[in-house]
């Protein structure tokens, strides 16, 4: 008889729960969309502007375990063509899913496998950017060490991985709710009824618990956005049998024995205490003394931090690691700003200026820089080099100061940096065109990729335009060519008083809508030049 505490007894619990995650993943597949941040243009960046010499983005190779359909590296192989992509997946049903996506775009640098991580070995070479995005925490405890042995074995001696991983003491607070929900749904097998009985669960605790306890405050202010998940972000992301955060200190003590080492997050605005805790920045450098991951630990004890996106390279090279960017790494940067970035003049300081989006903004001195900035914004979505915002001046003054205030917008998460420039259109051709991945997606889906690698949800009129926008139509044609929807009862327009019908009222509907869709699709990144 075997032993629980055997070797074979732990071999036979893995396997169980590999089949059981692969399950779950064919019954209820996970949302596979584009990761903006996991560009690996960005992680190469990251990797240089902490001092190491980043991989080349645009020829390297690229691994992604745990890549589900293959929505994150689809579009980047399609944007990529000189680099090559391998995709690893359980489940069998999400890898046929982004197999008949990767026919229909005719792609040729890119596979996908339905395969455990262990599968891979030397037969696969080693990679330049390895990419393992909501694996880590959701697998069990042997099979991390599994995964970070793959990483260390597959990256290059200049590669770039990632981890992802929820996060400790921040993610406890969650606890509150995987434990609600699964008590709520622990006689329910279905994955559909768990998750419709899970949102009635939150409507209610919302609504009832009181909020003059933490415990009702809580559920005032997480149970609609947990709600709001669709059910594979409840099936995997909570319901998942295996579902254990760590600690940051846990993590970068396990990946040094695997002789890795944590270099930043994907968002270098992460790695600031006066970005991300802005009121308790000076306590935690002051608690820290000076240790690069004790700031790291109390960044997210102080603003409860329940998920990172962690780079690591080889320990190999952490002498070269440095905290603040060289001038001549700056220079080489693709500048991507937010796409609803604004400068305008401060209001109580002369010569003063903000550039700020949603999230808040940085102050700058000085109008020929907010000059420079005005042209980075202008240039949207397109990327900029320094080149693209400031002429060069006898003393360099001008560039330097450009350069400062462009390092201000990364550190405060208005702006990222690349090795790799965005291309797409900033003035709408008389004949658009789009990009081929979302006029192929939009046949068949609501959601794409834009040239910028962000996620796209899109609207009945641009998903009617996109497949159209060959380079061949004008904006006439396009609106001539929903008229004769609506008239064919195709397309339906609805209007204060009902139902909208005749030419005339048609197009002046249509008219300003067809408008306002191409601006749209222009803005957002979805057309090409040319």
């Amino acid at each position: 008889m075997t032993s629980p505490d055997s070797p074979a007894a732990h071999s036979d619990a893995l396997v169980d729960a590999v089949e059981r995650t692969r399950k779950s993943y064919d019954q209820t597949p996970y949302s596979s969309t584009p990761h903006i941040r996991l560009h690996p243009g960005r992680m190469a960046a990251n990797a240089r502007w902490m001092g190491l010499a980043g991989p080349d983005a645009a020829t390297g190779r690229v691994l992604e375990i745990g890549c589900a359909s293959g929505g994150h590296i689809l579009p980047l192989a399609a944007a990529m063509p000189a680099a090559r992509f391998l995709g690893v997946d359980l489940s069998p049903v999400q890898i046929e899913a982004g197999r008949k996506r990767l026919a229909s775009l005719g792609l040729t640098n890119i596979e996908l496998r339905a395969q455990s991580f262990e599968e891979i070995g030397a037969a696969d070479g080693v990679f330049e950017f390895i990419i393992c995005h909501g694996v880590y925490s959701w697998i069990p405890e042997p099979l991390r060490d599994a995964l970070l042995r793959v990483i260390r074995e597959r990256l290059t001696p200049e590669g770039v991985a990632m981890v992802s991983f929820n996060v400790l003491p921040g993610w406890r607070v969650f606890q509150v709710a995987r434990d609600a929900m699964m008590l709520n749904a622990r006689f329910l097998a279905d994955p559909t009824t768990r998750a419709e009985r899970t949102r009635e669960l939150f409507g209610l605790l919302a609504e009832k618990s009181l909020d003059k306890y933490t415990y009702g405050q809580f559920w005032r202010h997480e149970a609609k956005r947990m709600a709001a998940g669709g059910d594979a972000y409840l099936a995997h992301e909570i319901f998942e049998e295996d579902n254990a955060p760590e600690t940051f200190i846990g993590f970068t003590d396990r990946i040094v024995r695997h002789e890795l080492i944590y270099l930043s997050e994907c968002a270098l605005a992460a790695n600031n205490e006066d970005s991300m805790v802005p009121e308790g920045a000076a306590s935690i450098r002051a608690l820290a003394r000076g240790d690069e991951l004790a700031r790291e630990q109390y960044i997210d004890i102080f603003s409860g931090r329940a998920f990172r996106e962690a780079l690591i390279v080889r320990s190999a090279r952490a002498d070269a690691i440095r905290l603040a960017p060289s001038l001549e790494s700056l220079e080489s940067f693709h500048f991507i700003p937010g796409i609803d970035l604004e400068i305008r003049p401060a209001p109580d300081a002369e010569d003063h200026f903000i550039v700020a989006d949603d999230g808040g903004g940085v102050t700058i001195r000085g109008a020929a820089v907010a000059e420079s900035i005005g042209r980075l914004i202008a240039r949207l979505p397109r990327s900029s080099r320094i080149e693209d915002l400031a002429a060069e001046d006898d003393e360099g003054r001008l560039r330097a100061n450009v350069l400062k205030a462009l390092t201000a917008l990364v550190v405060y998460g208005h702006c990222a940096v690349s090795t790799l420039p965005v291309e797409c259109a900033v003035t709408l051709a008389e004949r658009p065109k789009a990009w081929r991945v979302a006029a192929n997606d939009a046949r068949d889906s609501d959601t794409t990729a834009s040239l910028r690698h962000a996620s796209v949800r899109l609207e009945p009129l641009q998903r009617l335009f996109l497949p159209m926008l060959d380079g061949t139509r004008t904006r006439d044609d396009l609106v001539a060519h929903a008229i004769e929807l609506a008239e064919r009862d195709v397309l339906h327009l609805n209007g204060p008083e009902g139902r909208i019908t005749g030419r005339e009222a048609l197009a002046s509907r249509l008219g300003p809508a067809t408008d306002r869709c191409l601006a749209c699709l222009l803005r957002i990144g979805l057309l090409v030049e040319g």
